[in-house]
């Protein structure tokens, strides 16, 4: 039997246009922080990119999916993809939380008016890793239609990821045992 083709699963390309990605998130952060424009509108334009972005994740993701069913990796560049690409949707999405909470403080319950940005911005990554991991502990829950949408897209990334897994489990079982 011929040995698949071995290919690398991370892509200098891609890792940049998703740090851009998470640097616009920023943007529409700083945007909504700053009162640069009506709050429904940044609220609009967060929606959209957020859509937007997903709709990216979800792409690279099952591209991912059939670029791996037809070859061979080495199981550290499957970790690797997995570890990156989980951390970037995690903090991507905990900034699309932030700036929609400082958009609509209601957008999400169980979250403390009265403490520091920087204790905010903690717990809305780790209200990111619950989402992501579908732990939902249900302290934070949220509360407007766009952070329903929000967590649900995550969830869905979540999904699509654990997807890319099962689908490689063989190739990673064999490549550990190559190893």
């Amino acid at each position: 039997m011929t040995p698949l083709p071995r290919k690398q699963l991370f892509h200098v390309k891609t890792a940049y246009k998703f740090l851009l990605i998470v640097v616009f998130g920023i943007l529409i952060f700083l945007a909504a922080r700053l009162e640069v424009s009506n709050a429904g509108v940044v609220e609009a334009v967060l929606f959209l990119y957020s859509t937007f972005k997903s709709y990216l994740y979800f792409k690279q993701l099952f591209n991912r999916v059939k670029e791996t069913a037809n070859s061979e990796f080495h199981y550290l560049e499957i970790f690797k993809f997995i570890a990156l690409n989980t951390l970037l949707f995690i903090i991507s999405y905990a900034i699309d939380y932030i700036c929609l909470y400082e958009i609509d403080s209601s957008s999400f319950a169980g979250i403390s008016q009265q403490g520091m940005f920087v204790s905010r911005l903690i717990t809305f990554f780790y209200f990111s890793v619950a989402t992501f991991s579908t732990a939902g502990y249900g302290d934070i829950t949220p509360s407007s239609t766009t952070a329903q949408l929000l967590t649900s897209a995550e969830m869905l990334l979540a999904w699509g990821l654990t997807i890319l897994v099962v689908a490689n489990f063989s190739h990673i079982r064999e490549s550990i045992k190559n190893s």
